[in-house]
């Protein structure tokens, strides 16, 4: 399906005050994106180690691993903006291998990672946009639930926060013997306290999950689209407050898609190098229609 200008919904997705700040209505179809990173039929794993990969050919993966280990294209069915593109979805993996050699951290013992990250494109973290990407379970390499994971995050410019993040499993700081939680939440900015938490809903396995996040980094605000399937994106979290700027230098930044499952144990404030990952580690998730509108006219891909 095309991508449809959402006229009812651009007042209240970002917070247009009267008529004569609503934009000019578009043509369903010609939304302007900022960034695409939906996958070509003809796309091989190799791709993703070299400069023709719309994300970032070394970044994130373990010490010594590289795309060509971590990427599959699972032979399901395609994600409901994968199909509009005829293009692919992706399935990333992480194993005990999958252990982050950081710049600024040294080696992240207690994180496993493999996230497709853009970065140094400061028009993707500007203005008024919205990210859409779909998510699938790999039955056959389930997550462990009682871990958190992150799936989507916008980074910091100084690596030190995330202004948005798209969750699931048991919350990271949860006391010993919390049952694991198969739950999607989106959060907002880390260092709130609390920090906000905008939107639960089940995880189902192998249905796609669809969410549209609307960022308005001009007024701090953040909204949410969601569906399952082949569904149309509907409104589930109207334009929130929420700190998408941050203050020099953790201003801009850059996004990741993919896998981070974070440790579980004692003293996790330090979840970098505090508590403990599993041995013998092979879980996979699948990801499709990455891609970013530019919503600055109110066009959004539903």
């Amino acid at each position: 399906m095309p991508p449809l200008s959402v006229l009812p919904l651009i007042t209240s997705l970002f917070g247009f005050g009267g008529a004569q700040n609503v934009p000019t209505p578009v043509v369903p179809g010609t939304c302007g994106l900022t960034f695409d990173g939906r996958i070509p039929q003809t796309a091989t794993p190799k791709l993703f180690t070299t400069d023709k990969s719309p994300f970032n050919p070394t970044h994130v993966l373990g010490k010594d691993v590289t795309w060509d280990q971590v990427i599959e294209f699972p032979i399901i069915p395609q994600s409901r903006f994968d199909k509009q593109a005829n293009t692919k979805p992706v399935g990333l993996s992480i194993t005990d291998k999958s252990v982050f050699l950081s710049g600024t951290e040294g080696l992240e013992t207690e994180l496993r990672r493999a996230e497709l990250l853009l970065n140094n494109r400061n028009d993707t973290v500007s203005g008024l946009v919205t990210w859409h990407l779909s998510v699938r379970t790999d039955p056959s390499r389930p997550l462990n639930y009682s871990h958190e994971y992150i799936l989507a995050f916008h980074e910091a410019q100084d690596f030190q926060a995330d202004f948005w993040s798209l969750k699931v499993g048991a919350p990271l700081l949860s006391p010993p013997g919390t049952p694991p939680d198969k739950t999607f939440r989106l959060e907002g900015w880390k260092w709130d306290n609390p920090v906000k938490t905008f939107f639960q809903t089940p995880l189902t396995d192998d249905v796609w999950h669809n969410f549209g996040i609307g960022l308005d980094y001009n007024k701090n605000l953040i909204s949410l689209l969601y569906s399952t399937n082949d569904d149309p994106l509907k409104l589930v979290v109207p334009p929130t407050a929420n700190n998408l700027s941050g203050k020099a230098p953790t201003t801009l930044g850059e996004t990741h898609f993919g896998l981070q499952k974070r440790p579980v144990g004692a003293n996790l404030e330090n979840f970098l190098f505090n508590g403990s990952q599993p041995k013998g580690i092979n879980e996979a998730f699948f990801f499709g229609g990455i891609f970013q509108d530019n919503s600055a006219n109110g066009c959004i891909t539903v």
